[in-house]
């Protein structure tokens, strides 16, 4: 009977061992599911075995897609945002039902393990995080100090209080 190692990835009852010298048939052909959170975004992620891959596909709600009631300034800016990262990336950012999701597919190799499952989820969302970090500049909240009572997003997004336009006519 093969022994299971203390070090290991728990997926809901799956055990993923780190390297395959260690219970790497554990999880040899099952399919799984499981959920992450990574830089405040929540993922779903598809485990599905092919007979020479593994394939991870991974989906991510990042956040609303302004519309442009709302600002079209900032809308055309998220844009522009997007179709750079689509262009860099492949087309990884979609914005569906209002949502702008990151979503793609990694290749893993077999057998499964942890230390793969991960260093491909790592590669794919490093090469999105500066993406992600500039979309977030959109659809973070403004100090409050700096708003007129109402909850403000960042750039396009703020009414210009008659304080700031005071200010900018003194510049």
């Amino acid at each position: 009977m093969q022994q299971i190692s203390p070090f290991h990835l728990v997926l809901g009852e799956l055990r993923l061992p780190f390297d395959e010298a260690v219970g790497g048939t554990a999880l040899a052909q099952q399919d799984f599911k499981f959920r992450f959170s990574y830089h405040h975004i929540s993922f779903a992620a598809e485990c599905r075995h092919k007979p020479d891959q593994v394939i991870i596909a991974l989906t991510g709600d990042v956040g609303p897609m302004p519309f442009s009631a709302e600002s079209a300034v900032a809308r055309a800016e998220l844009q522009t945002v997007l179709n750079a990262a689509n262009a860099h990336l492949g087309d990884i950012f979609r914005v569906v039902e209002g949502r702008i999701l990151m979503v793609g597919e990694v290749s893993l190799v077999r057998p499964l393990t942890a230390v793969g499952l991960i260093a491909g989820m790592a590669r794919f969302l490093l090469s999105g995080r500066p993406y992600l970090e500039t979309i977030d500049v959109f659809l973070s909240p403004l100090d409050e100090t700096e708003t007129t009572g109402e909850v403000a997003l960042r750039p396009g997004w703020r009414r210009a209080s008659s304080k700031s336009q005071s200010a900018a006519r003194q510049i």
